[in-house]
């Protein structure tokens, strides 16, 4: 074992050789004496090789002590992403910007330097003017690198591996989802961008971004790339609607009570949500049957002004239907019936009709039996079970959110497009969602939420009535914002549909928070098979992935010494020893300190139950 073992951070002693030699050349050529040449020329092939040495441990050292950003042209990304999509050297797999594969020696290399003083890390002398250390940096800087002068972050992780390659992300490994996990800063969103731009160019691929910030440029340039490909680019601003499209999310449904649902998801658990599920669910299925289509703005329509007026229209469909030519005479006598009683209308009368001939029958209609059942239910307890929901539906049924929500199919005065998830699949376009969660949080997660349901949905009409599901990939930033139980499902069940997601987020705890309880939290986390880990803050998180990536072990160096005299020995007789041992401990792979000192957009990347990268992530330039 010891064979094996090799101490980078031991001085240059190749360097000495390598004067020794030199000076010993010019000695020899020099002396005179005879054959000089040849014995000259053994020297210099012994200097060549201790010059490789010293070259090599230069390189290292100045790899360790130096952070770079990678800067690439957007020509040269797909250049390189293609190259990864070759089926002549039958690779699959998106480009992740530079990096290596992180085994155990680099494990090694990790473990001896946290158990050094920083100050003894080696890298240029402290007294070397600026000008030299700049001369000297750019002689080995990397490829397309840029020195990088943040405080952020441990230059030596990205050096431990002087030869860099294409970080490969395959595509069959997407399938199984993908987070993305960093602090603020970290590079989380430039992560988004180059893989928005390598599925942009991919024809075969659907791409939709849900993203609460509505970062800028990760707008920009997905508008760019699919100005260059010739993709349609959908673009839903809810902080500009003049500059948005039109988006329904209660388009795509396969059974009635998921639009309910996807209402009543919104509000808190307790009695009042079911109770506005039971009501909203009534209305919804009132509206089917006289042939309306349910949205955001029907619904609260009802809820705020009741259903009396559906009730009528449904009763009036149904009358007909049921073989009761002459309902309106029949509905007259009752008139005088509910008219005795005091205070009835024509609406109570339809509804005496309808429950003495048909309801207590068995001859009735689901549909109004619910409509009646609310319009009989107490109108006060009525009214304060569906006030819970009531301020949410104004937020997103009202206004300029409204129009875009719930859009108006004969407003011919509004030329923006209207679209649904649906569409947006089968015509391959690119949708990009920027929610407004900075000034207007409520409404935004609403809305994510929404659609996200919305897209569930879709996703389980592609996996019962697809034969070759389309390619889709879904990313969404900051994911516990907008998480919900549909989106749990998508994971779960997605990738049958076709689906890659990518999500987003900065601690564990934020899905804890959001969903209630730990169980929840490593539900989500148990369906994103790969992990792509930025500069972690939150020591939990970053415990979290280094169990993920497994353990190995390493080499521990013991030295030991000892010296001792006789008292009745010579004064010149002493005996001493030196010992050496290598000593096997098995430590994770990668140590979570590592997580947390990662400079900016620099990252692990583990793909599940296979290798482990440690990579760069690059800037796009145009």
């Amino acid at each position: 074992m010891m064979n094996h073992y090799i101490n980078h951070f031991r001085p240059i002693y190749e360097f000495r050789a390598a004067v020794g030699w030199t000076v010993a050349a010019l000695l020899i050529l020099l002396s005179g004496m005879p054959h000089a040449g040849y014995f000259a020329l053994l020297c210099l092939c012994a200097l060549l090789l201790r010059s490789a040495q010293v070259w090599r441990a230069l390189r290292f050292r100045l790899a360790i002590s130096t952070k770079w950003l990678t800067v690439v042209k957007i020509d040269d990304l797909l250049d390189a992403s293609r190259g990864l999509r070759s089926k002549d050297k039958d690779v699959d797999a998106m480009y992740l910007g530079t990096g290596y594969e992180w085994t155990q020696k680099h494990c090694q290399l990790a473990h001896d330097i946290l158990r050094m003083p920083s100050t003894d890390i080696p890298g240029l002398p402290k007294w070397l003017p600026n000008e030299t250390v700049r001369a000297i940096e750019k002689a080995f800087a990397p490829a397309n690198s840029i020195a990088d002068h943040s405080p952020q972050g441990k230059p030596w992780i990205a050096g431990l591996e002087t030869k860099k390659q294409p970080v490969p992300f395959h595509y069959k490994a997407m399938g199984g989802h993908t987070s993305i996990s960093g602090t603020t800063g970290a590079g989380k969103t430039r992560t988004f961008e180059l893989i928005s731009t390598q599925v942009i160019h991919n024809p075969n691929d659907v791409l939709i971004v849900i993203d609460p910030k509505n970062d800028v440029e990760w707008v920009a340039r997905c508008r760019r790339e699919c100005e260059r490909t010739g993709r349609k680019f959908l673009y839903w601003k809810q902080a500009a609607p003049s500059q948005s499209i039109r988006l329904n999310p209660l388009e795509n449904w396969s059974q009635p009570s998921e639009i309910p649902t996807r209402v009543a998801q919104l509000m808190e658990e307790g009695p009042f949500r079911q109770f506005a599920f039971l009501f909203i669910d009534r209305s919804v299925k009132g509206e089917l049957y006289v042939g309306d289509k349910p949205n955001l703005r029907s619904i609260l329509q009802y809820a705020q002004n009741g259903i009396n007026n559906l009730l009528e229209r449904a009763l009036q469909r149904f009358f007909p239907e049921a073989g009761m030519t002459d309902w309106e005479d029949e509905v007259a006598g009752y008139m005088q019936q509910v008219g005795q009683k005091g205070g009835g209308t024509r609406l109570d009368a339809m509804v005496r009709l309808y429950i003495d001939r048909f309801s207590n029958l068995g001859k009735g209609h689901e549909s109004i039996d619910g409509l009646i059942s609310t319009f009989q239910h107490d109108r006060d307890h009525y009214g304060r079970i569906i006030a819970s929901a009531l301020p949410l539906l104004q937020m997103l049924a009202t206004g300029e959110t409204g129009l875009m929500l719930a859009p108006k199919a004969d407003d011919f005065e509004d030329d923006r497009e209207i679209w649904d998830i649906d569409k947006v699949i089968k015509q391959k376009a690119v949708l990009y969602v920027g929610a407004d969660s900075l000034s207007n949080s409520m409404v935004a997660q609403a809305v994510m939420s929404m659609l996200l349901a919305d897209i569930a949905s879709v996703a389980g009409a592609i996996y019962n009535f697809y034969a070759k599901p389309p390619e889709i990939v879904l990313q969404v930033d900051e994911t516990a914002e907008a998480i919900n139980e549909q989106l749990l499902q998508l994971l779960n069940k997605g990738r049958g549909a076709g689906f890659k997601a990518f999500v987003a987020y900065q601690t564990r705890s934020d899905f804890t928070a959001k969903l209630g309880n730990v169980a929840k939290m490593q539900q989500v986390l148990g369906n994103l098979n790969n992990q792509i880990v930025l500069r972690l803050e939150d020591i939990d998180t970053a415990q979290w992935f280094a169990e993920k990536a497994g353990t190995t072990a390493i080499r521990n160096l013991v030295i030991s010494s000892s010296t001792s005299t006789g008292t009745e020995a010579h004064v010149g007789e002493f005996s001493g020893s030196v010992s050496r041992s290598a000593q096997l401990e098995k430590v994770p792979l990668i140590p979570h300190d590592l997580v947390m000192q990662l400079p900016n957009l620099q990252y692990f990347l583990r793909i599940s139950g296979g290798a482990v990268y440690q990579g760069r992530i690059p800037i796009i330039q145009d």
